[in-house]
């Protein structure tokens, strides 16, 4: 009975602590451009990874931070991938879309307008701040 109790805690403490389960990336995509091929590689950038790794079994989450001119890409009215960020998305919903507040506040006023971000992406206070926080968290970083 002891050994049965001892071999169940075991168990429990070996599948509750990850070492059951594959290592898990993380990986922040730097876009500051308005590229639409720059935004275009980075979203197959992070569909391969999260492929590569699930057939490892191994997870990856993935954050794309957009900042500077590459807010366009997350602005509904400028966005030449919103499609494209729309159908990445839907097949892979863990990936976070961030739009920095600063960028997209400075296009509104030079367009003289309120603008509209994707649904699929997220407005942070500054792009350069999420990414120095990802990274302070040991998140790996890519710039395509």
């Amino acid at each position: 009975m002891r050994f049965t109790l001892f071999l169940l805690f075991g168990i429990v403490l070996y599948v509750s602590s990850g070492w059951a389960a594959g290592k898990q990336h993380r990986l922040v995509i730097h876009v500051d451009s308005p590229d639409a091929g720059i935004m275009s590689e980075a979203l197959h950038n992070a569909a391969n990874i999260i492929e590569t790794e699930r057939k490892a079994h191994d997870t990856a989450k993935i954050e794309i931070v957009a900042n500077g001119y590459g807010v366009k890409m997350f602005i509904s009215e400028l966005s030449p991938v919103a499609e494209e960020i729309g159908r990445v998305h839907a097949a892979y919903p863990g990936i976070v879309f961030s739009a920095c507040g600063i960028a997209l506040a400075h296009t509104e006023k030079a367009m003289k307008r309120s603008l509209t971000v994707l649904p699929e992406a997220r407005v942070v206070p500054s792009g350069a701040a999420r990414i120095m926080e990802l990274e302070e968290q040991g998140w790996a970083y890519l710039k395509p």
